[in-house]
């Protein structure tokens, strides 16, 4: 994990909900931050990747808030083979996970750990993208999304009862997307109907196809899938729409 700066305030705390302890890593700036982002992490929910994401998000200037969508319990081995990722993500409650991050959500826009009031945009990875796009639905405290290769349609069950693509006409907020163009979980159709559903409304959006990359591109700790170039370039994209956020 790469070094921070002392400025930098960092706490792992948690956050009371429905009777769960929600374990939160929290990351400030040393200047009141102008927003707050929720740092979404994938299948294995806060890794050391997402803490370095948190800390340069707070040398920017901002403040990010990464809590766990698996409560703490249930997150698969990093080496789990494809079939336990697969059967993870038939088991994961949809629906308690979005209550979870809006309950945060709210707690964070309302003063809670050490921020000051004021807007959130979320931003996520895979399970954490299409979790920022399902947030930027449900909750009114959301003032932009930032979505890296989250999906948008699956089979529907009773733990998965809305598609994310399905609450896309719920979403009035600046949205930033960012998918591989070589993705099994999301074919291209998926993100054209991301971006007419989108334009057909006049949200404001950018959703960016980065060519020669597959699914997980951002992330160093998938080898296999990671590519540098590409991550940089979306990575620096998400800090300009933040930027934008900030100075409207």
């Amino acid at each position: 994990m790469t070094e921070k700066p002392a400025s930098l305030s960092r706490q792992r705390t948690h956050f009371e909900f429905e009777g769960a302890r929600i374990p939160v890593h929290v990351v400030l700036p040393a200047s009141p931050p102008p927003l707050t982002v929720m740092l979404l992490g994938g299948i294995w929910s806060v890794t050391p990747h997402i803490e370095d994401l948190c800390g340069g998000l707070a040398e920017a200037g901002f403040g990010a808030i990464a809590p766990c969508q698996f409560r703490n319990a249930g997150i698969p081995a990093r080496d789990a083979p494809p079939e336990v990722l697969r059967q993870t993500f038939l088991d994961f409650d949809d629906r308690r996970c979005a209550r979870d991050l809006r309950a945060v959500a709210r707690a964070a826009c309302l003063g809670r750990f050490d921020f000051a009031p004021g807007p959130l945009v979320a931003c996520g990875f895979c399970l954490g993208g299409r979790f920022a796009h399902t947030l930027g639905a449900l909750s009114e405290h959301v003032a932009g999304i930032v979505n890296f290769y989250g999906r948008l349609r699956f089979a529907r069950q009773a733990n998965k009862p809305f598609l994310p693509i399905e609450l896309t006409h719920l979403i009035e907020v600046p949205y930033l997307g960012h998918f591989a163009e070589r993705d099994e979980l999301i074919p291209a159709e998926d993100v054209d109907e991301l971006r007419a559903a989108l334009g057909e409304r006049g949200v404001p959006h950018r959703i960016t196809v980065h060519a020669g990359t597959v699914h997980g591109f951002v992330d160093p700790l998938r080898p296999t899938e990671h590519h540098p170039q590409a991550a940089a370039i979306a990575w620096a994209a998400t800090l300009d729409f933040l930027h934008e956020l900030s100075n409207p």
